[in-house]
């Protein structure tokens, strides 16, 4: 199975900013001083021109490597998409959102089932002078975002590679390529298909 794990800021919703009810904490410090990020509508699942149905659109922070490259997410590093070096998207990824929660823990936020992954930013023009961009899309049926009191380690672990040989390092994204992580992620995918809980993808504020 193709796999993707995304680091973003945490919050209780993820959809919109609500002052003194859900703003995103431990995103770093663009998150910190704006009080806002790129991933705060990440579970907002919104009506889109010419598609069927709804759909919710992710972000996650990408850097260059090099000054003259634009912001990237190389897909080519997913698991089974070696190929696709020069590729623009791919197509039926599990995207896990991951979080570092008030109780400093690395944990699983949420998740999109065959949602589609973009090299490079795209964006959606709302009118309004709003314009959101994003580098995974889903369909909301195969969104999923754990109730708040469930993220915790213990039940929802993200790994950290500072703490064991695998895991998220500098990178806001972890590709999961690492032989020893195989385990974890077979163990992960099994909890994620037979995940029966609730689910807040319809719960908390929303501006529209």
């Amino acid at each position: 199975m193709r796999i993707l794990f995304c680091k973003i800021a945490f919050m209780k919703y993820y959809k919109g900013v609500q002052e003194n009810v859900d703003e995103p904490r431990n995103g770093g410090s663009y998150v910190t001083e704006n009080r806002d990020g790129g991933e705060v509508y990440n579970f907002d699942a919104i009506s889109l021109e010419g598609r069927e149905g709804e759909y919710c659109l992710g972000f996650v922070e990408t850097k260059s490597t090099r000054k003259d490259r634009k912001n990237e997410l190389h897909i080519e590093k997913i698991q089974g998409c070696e190929a696709l070096k020069n590729e623009e998207a791919v197509e039926d990824v599990l995207v896990v959102w991951c979080a570092t929660t008030p109780h400093e823990e690395t944990s699983i936020m949420g998740w999109y089932h065959h949602a589609t992954v973009y090299r490079h930013y795209q964006q959606c023009d709302f009118g309004n002078d709003f314009v959101q961009d994003y580098n995974v899309i889903a369909k909301k049926d195969d969104c999923v975002l754990l109730p708040e009191g469930t993220r915790r380690r213990y039940i929802w672990d993200a790994p950290v590679s500072k703490k064991r040989t695998y895991g998220f390092g500098q990178s806001l994204i972890w590709y999961a390529q690492e032989e020893n992580a195989k385990p974890y992620i077979e163990k992960l995918i099994k909890q994620i298909q037979e995940y029966d809980g609730e689910n807040w993808i319809d719960v908390g504020y929303t501006e529209s």
